[in-house]
């Protein structure tokens, strides 16, 4: 597990703490997470990359793998949530 590059960049498991809610497209994200678009678009080809996130069309899901590294994330952080 690729839990590690999660925790190199805080706005990864932002990202995917949002997608745990369902599948968004990247409107969606960029609301949600108001970062910038470059931002964004950057932070999820990397999560498609490392298996922690798939696109669906227009909208993008969390992986199995992507809830395991995230729970991983939080246990190594002592469950908090960040």
């Amino acid at each position: 597990m690729k839990a590690g590059s999660l925790a190199s960049n805080p706005n990864k498991p932002r990202l995917m703490e949002v997608l745990l809610k369902g599948e968004m497209n990247e409107e969606e994200l960029l609301r949600k997470i108001r970062l910038p678009a470059k931002t964004i678009e950057s932070l999820l080809r990397e999560l498609i990359e490392e298996g922690f996130v798939i696109r669906s069309g227009n909208a993008y899901k969390i992986t199995e793998e992507g809830k395991r590294a995230l729970k991983s994330l939080r246990e190594d952080a002592g469950g908090k949530r960040r």
